[in-house]
């Protein structure tokens, strides 16, 4: 052993740099750094000094692994994909069709809520998997924070990469097992192609989560392209964004209310709270333009609470006790506190439980029909009743009638308006209210606007009607439903910038 040492420590010396410090690579498989003086000494240590050298090092290994990989899925982190990346870019040929996918889990946030934590970890865990399979050997996959992946795929123009993340975001599509529960999730994807969209790290990544941010707006489930000019689109929709919070930190969004007519005996019987905002400096903005925006930046909770808050103070003491109705938005059904803190808010304003009615849309039951359960039944319990809005419009189905504790069905406003016109549409009203009498659920139907329609509605049994024929939203609920009405709020019409932002 000795004279092997001798060996070695004489090619070292022989290789010699100042002070005795040299460097031997491929040496036990890695490249390690040595002090050798020139001393016996030393010599008869030079194994122990190898073993030390080759500790340290592992142990400096295994502190790199682990500052450039994800913990959870092994997969490389943020700081070891932008170097990996601009080393490909600083290669021409690599660079020229380089494709650069982000891709994040649709509402992942709500998921890990409502399920066990460990759950969403193996979710991200197996989607880490099926990316890496898909990328195959030549691609590159990382993950960047909670739910977003990058995907590297060299060698790929856009004809290439549509045929990529179609299949991708199928294969994400199919049922997971976990455990013993079937655990089914999609993702929306955004791409850039370098160097046509970048020539460096930051500008790609940017691009592409612009392009995941377009896609997310237009269609989850799905992916976009980088396109110029989505610079500028998303700078739009920031700023119309923080405008949103600060309307509603401020309690810009007013509780507008729209009355509901029994249609036995024409009396009233309560209002829809919709809400209304007034920009500023832009007029009016129609609430299927604002209301996307609060969803998808997490204003609608306290945009909704507000809304309750300010109609419940004013309705309180209006005579007669009306009703008040207000709709859930489905991405609340995410929050495990959502009952809490509307019974809440009841509370503090002395309105009764009873005379509040939550609605649902039927999105909302196919969206997490398990959390959508919990929160009802909570509510239902202290007397608030539930609605299910536009029914007919979506996919909602017998069976999930049945399996919710709803009190009323709203029949949707489009077969009302052919009704009286088209049989089908009449016949199709007419079933809709005798299969809700048979589940012993109130009926009330949306957008009656002539006396023709409210007549044969009910002629057909249904209790309620709620649109024009009726009354506008307005500001106030102290004019009676059904009553002459001096002031009418006018519909507000688009804002072209707005309505741009919302497509």
């Amino acid at each position: 052993i000795l004279s092997v040492n001798l060996d070695v420590v004489g090619l070292l010396y022989r290789l010699g740099t100042q002070h005795g410090e040299l460097q031997l690579s491929k040496l036990f498989g890695t490249i390690i750094f040595a002090c050798v003086g020139l001393t016996l000494y030393v010599i008869t240590r030079y194994s122990d000094h190898v073993r030390e050298l080759r500790t340290r090092l592992q142990t400096e290994e295994r502190s790199r692994r682990v500052a450039m990989h994800d913990p959870l899925t092994g997969l490389p982190n943020r700081r070891h994909l932008k170097g990996v990346l601009n080393w490909l870019l600083s290669n021409n040929d690599s660079a020229r069709k380089l494709g650069v996918v982000m891709l994040d889990v649709d509402r992942f946030g709500s998921f890990n809520d409502a399920n066990d934590r460990a759950m969403g970890d193996e979710v991200l865990m197996n989607i880490g998997k099926v990316l890496n399979m898909r990328a195959g050997v030549s691609g590159f996959v990382a993950r960047l924070e909670m739910d977003e992946f990058v995907i590297l795929l060299p060698d790929q123009g856009e004809e290439e990469l549509m045929d990529w993340l179609s299949a991708t975001l199928t294969a994400i599509e199919v049922p997971m097992m976990i455990g013993k529960t079937s655990v089914s999730v999609s993702a929306t994807a955004g791409a850039a192609i370098g160097l046509a969209d970048g020539r460096d790290a930051e500008t790609l990544l940017h691009r592409a989560s612009l392009a995941l941010r377009r896609a997310k707006d237009t269609s989850r489930g799905w992916f976009a392209f980088f396109k110029t000019g989505m610079d500028e689109l998303v700078r739009q929709r920031a700023l119309f964004e923080n405008d949103l919070w600060n309307a509603v930190r401020n309690d810009e969004i007013a509780p507008y209310y729209q009355p509901l007519v029994s249609l036995v005996d024409g009396k009233p019987y309560g209002y829809e709270v919709l809400a209304r905002w007034t920009h500023a400096t832009r007029g009016p903005i129609p609430p299927d333009q604002f209301i996307p925006t609060a969803e998808a930046s997490g204003a609608i909770s306290e945009l909704t609470i507000n809304l309750l808050r300010k109609a419940c103070r004013e309705a309180v003491n209006v005579e007669g006790a009306p009703r008040l109705s207000l709709n859930l938005s489905p991405v609340l059904l995410g929050d495990e506190g959502l009952a809490k803190q509307l019974l809440k808010v009841l509370e503090e304003a002395n309105f009764a439980p009873q005379r509040l009615e939550v609605e649902l849309t039927e999105a909302a039951l196919v969206t997490d029909l398990d959390a959508a359960r919990e929160i009802l039944h909570t509510l239902r319990k202290h007397g608030v009743t539930v609605a299910l809005d536009n029914f007919g419009k979506g996919h909602a189905s017998l069976l999930q009638l049945r399996q919710l504790p709803f009190d009323k069905l709203k029949i949707d406003r489009s077969f009302v308006r052919r009704m009286v016109n088209d049989k089908e549409s009449a016949t199709l009203v007419r079933t809709i209210i005798a299969m809700a009498k048979s589940l012993s659920l109130t009926v009330v139907a949306e957008g009656v606007e002539t006396v023709e329609q409210g007549k044969a509605l009910m002629a057909m049994g249904c209790d309620m009607g709620q649109g024009y024929l009726y009354g506008r939203a307005s500001q106030t609920i102290a004019v009676r439903p059904g009553e002459p009405r001096k002031r009418r709020a006018a519909t507000p019409k688009p804002v072209a910038e707005f309505a741009q932002l919302a497509d």
